[in-house]
């Protein structure tokens, strides 16, 4: 493949703003980045959560979105279309060295980094419909020459790729065999396997490994509205874990796999909720006029942080895993999403 090459991007770091730190020192320690829309396009911000510290990362002419952190917490890769179109961008963790790995026409989204942070997965649209790729990037802090690898071959959707805790397969959505169903491959593509067989929609918006690999958790409509499931990692053994009438999906496992988040309507509002990861003891733990959903465990799994939204305005906020001490990050008025945590 002919090597792709590497633009370097200037940043200025501006906006950066102090946020009152929380009294309970150590409750909420730890970082998050996130996107916001507060200065008329979407730019990347950081938060440090035992300072109050926040900082904006990313100063560009379009939108800047997607923010996930490598494992080892030294980079962030992000989407932007400041050259006209999504493209894959890698920088620092202080938001300098900001690197364009991905140079197509096309829209490229939906990173994910590999467990050893060498590579990330993601899906593009340059062959036409969506396929699943690779861009190597090794381990240094900024690539010198990042290397794509493309992983589905098919005239139907591949999207959404998902690295296993081992960093051997890579799972996926795909419309090949007529309808949303989650497959599994090797990292390099190879051994494609369908782990889903249903005549209703798999993998809607998400499908996560379980912390140790052996079960995958997933978001259906099978049983004739949207619920959260949890199969064993070969696609045996698909359980209904939520069993209600009202929409829940949006599964996110706790860091030790006892637990799962989701989001449910049930209420009226969207609202988190967690549950055992059989789908015992399902317990709200937002409420309240606002929606709240895209929850996420903090690395220790003793913090979740979300947004809320409540008349076009979202937020970025922060709790404990039982729900207590829910506290209101930014106050901007604006729109913050795509909220992960870094190290």
């Amino acid at each position: 493949m002919t090597p792709w090459p590497i633009v370097f991007t200037s940043l200025i770091l501006a906006g950066c703003t102090v946020m009152q730190p929380n009294a309970q020192r150590g409750e909420y320690d730890g970082r998050l980045v996130y996107s916001s829309n507060r200065d008329g396009n979407w730019e990347v911000y950081r938060m440090d959560l035992a300072t109050g510290k926040e900082e904006r990362l990313t100063q560009s002419r379009g939108d800047d979105i997607w923010p996930v952190g490598s494992p080892d917490g030294t980079r962030i890769a992000f989407v932007s279309t400041r050259d006209g179109n999504k493209e894959l961008y890698v920088m620092r963790a202080d938001g300098t060295g900001q690197t364009r790995l991905t140079y197509t026409p096309a829209d490229e989204e939906d990173p994910d980094w590999s467990p050893d942070g060498t590579r990330i997965a993601f899906t593009s649209l340059r062959d036409g419909n969506e396929e699943i790729y690779t861009v190597e990037i090794g381990t240094a802090v900024l690539p010198a020459s990042p290397r794509e690898r493309r992983l589905t071959f098919n005239s139907a959707m591949d999207a959404i790729p998902v690295w296993s805790p081992d960093g051997k397969k890579i799972l996926f959505v795909s419309t090949r065999d007529g309808n949303p169903e989650i497959y599994v491959m090797e990292s390099d593509g190879s051994m494609p396997t369908r782990l889903t067989y249903s005549p209703a929609n798999d993998g809607l918006d998400t499908h996560l490994w379980s912390p140790d690999g052996r079960r995958i958790a997933f978001v259906s409509e099978r049983d004739q509205n949207i619920e959260v499931y949890v199969m064993a990692s070969d696609g045996s053994g698909a359980r209904n874990l939520t069993n209600h009438p009202a929409a829940d999906d949006g599964p996110v496992w706790s860091p030790d796999g006892r637990n799962l988040l989701f989001v449910s309507d049930r209420s009226g509002q969207e609202q988190i909720y967690r549950m055992r990861s059989d789908g015992s003891e399902s317990t709200p733990l937002t409420a309240g006029a606002a929606d709240h959903f895209w929850p996420v465990w903090s690395p220790d799994g003793g913090r979740i942080a979300f947004t809320s939204s409540q008349d076009k305005v979202s937020e970025i906020e922060v709790m404990n895993r039982d729900g207590s001490h829910p506290r209101r990050l930014t106050h901007r008025h604006a729109e913050e999403k795509w909220v992960s945590w870094a190290k």
